[in-house]
């Protein structure tokens, strides 16, 4: 089964679009695009960077009707469906907590009049970040599902005061909000001054400069800094990065470290990222 998410419209199923179609699977590969420097005086390129470029997800399906008329009716039903100029969200019922973010792209349904009353149908849909994410963020999650990297040990993502705490990431790559623009929102509470929160495994820091009392709420969003819904990043350390690497959070476990706020209400919130 395919779960199809239009924009913001309720989600509905492959079974719901027409009759007797049926989803057969879907299909989708990482794609790694390799830079490379062109220099005339050496033999050769340098290698540059490599980044995750966007993949295609070929959706297949088996149509069978019992008439011309049954066949053109279900045609009009799948592109009405599938040939709109919105996002697709889609999971399957094989993983049902991983989601695909894609827009369609062209694709055809054609059957003569002598060939048997079944088609096949491929759709491609272009993922432009090639990647999957977790259906819900990690401050959502009630229960483990199969597919998601979680292992059996429970972990939080909500901690008051604690100055040491774990924080996993259960995707295939890193969490990096200022690099490649990842979701990450840290929602903090704090009587007092400024504090540090490092996450040591990997030497990423957040610093906030400023007076907190009981009663308001800072949120790190990705790159920008929020108190009590106002922008507040030049009482950060986002304010002067090149002192300080932003935070990121590896894959696996993470090592928090809080100095400066022993009362520190904190709560992360992220989707895990995955390769296809």
């Amino acid at each position: 089964m395919l779960y199809i998410k239009i924009d913001d419209k309720q989600e509905i199923t492959s079974a719901d679009i027409t009759d007797n179609l049926t989803f057969l699977g879907l299909t989708e590969s990482p794609s790694i695009a390799n830079s490379y420097a062109d220099t005339t005086m050496s033999d050769g390129d340098i290698f540059n960077y490599s980044r995750y470029a966007s993949t295609t997800v070929k959706a297949k399906f088996l149509l069978r009707f019992d008439s011309r008329a049954d066949f053109k009716l279900a045609k009009h039903d799948i592109y009405r469906t599938f040939a709109q100029k919105s996002i697709y969200r889609l999971r399957t019922a094989v993983e049902p907590e991983l989601v695909r973010f894609c827009r369609v792209g062209a694709f055809e349904i054609e059957s003569e009049p002598t060939d048997p009353n079944w088609v096949e149908i491929e759709i491609p849909f272009e993922n432009p970040r090639g990647m999957l994410y977790s259906r819900l963020n990690s401050d959502e999650m009630t229960n483990k599902q199969f597919g998601m990297n979680l292992p059996v040990k429970d972990y939080s993502y909500h901690f008051s005061g604690q100055s040491d705490f774990i924080i996993y990431n259960a995707g295939d790559i890193a969490v990096d909000p200022y690099n490649q623009s990842h979701y990450l929102k840290i929602t903090m509470r704090h009587n007092g001054g400024a504090f540090t929160l490092t996450n040591k495994t990997n030497n990423t820091v957040f610093k906030y400069n400023g007076n907190l009392s009981g009663s308001d709420t800072l949120i790190l969003n990705g790159v920008h800094v929020y108190k009590n819904g106002n922008l507040d990043s030049a009482n950060s350390s986002l304010a002067d990065s090149g002192n300080t690497k932003p935070l990121v959070l590896a894959t696996g476990e993470n090592q928090f470290h809080v100095d400066g706020a022993g009362d520190l209400d904190i709560t992360f919130s992220f989707p895990f990222i995955y390769l296809a």
